[in-house]
């Protein structure tokens, strides 16, 4: 158990780390890819500071979290509502807007993938501690 939970947040945090990365670097370019087109220094600076800043910051958390056994808790519930969160959004624009391509298929089955296996982690944990 002890490696899985490690690894779960290890590439939960580096996905929030490689995608925050990547809007540091090319901000336009990166959302490109998911089909959106942007334009402009304000938008740029916009994504780098929201999609890499706050990106960077739940990643560096996460990975944290998955040195430390004392923080695997905190690490998962995180997981669970940062992942959840945008995995359940995507899904309800996707429904909303009518939505569809393999982006936003791989994403939100990612992210609800990452809430599922968390809430999994974080009910074996609570097992492992009640004995």
């Amino acid at each position: 158990m002890r490696i899985l939970i490690s690894l779960l947040l290890a590439l939960s945090g580096l996905s929030f780390l490689g995608f925050g990365i990547a809007f540091l670097i090319a901000p336009t370019d990166t959302l490109a890819l998911a089909g959106v087109v942007t334009a402009g220094a304000i938008a740029a600076t916009e994504l780098r500071a929201f999609y890499g800043g706050v990106e960077v910051a739940l990643g560096a958390l996460i990975v944290y979290c998955a040195t430390r056994a004392s923080r695997w808790s905190d690490g998962l519930w995180l997981t669970l509502a940062c992942y959840g969160a945008i995995g359940l959004t995507r899904l309800a624009g996707m429904a909303i807007d009518g939505s569809d391509s393999f982006f936003l298929r791989f994403a939100a089955a990612t992210e609800i993938g990452f809430a599922v296996l968390s809430m999994l982690a974080l009910r074996a944990l609570s097992r492992q501690r009640k004995r």
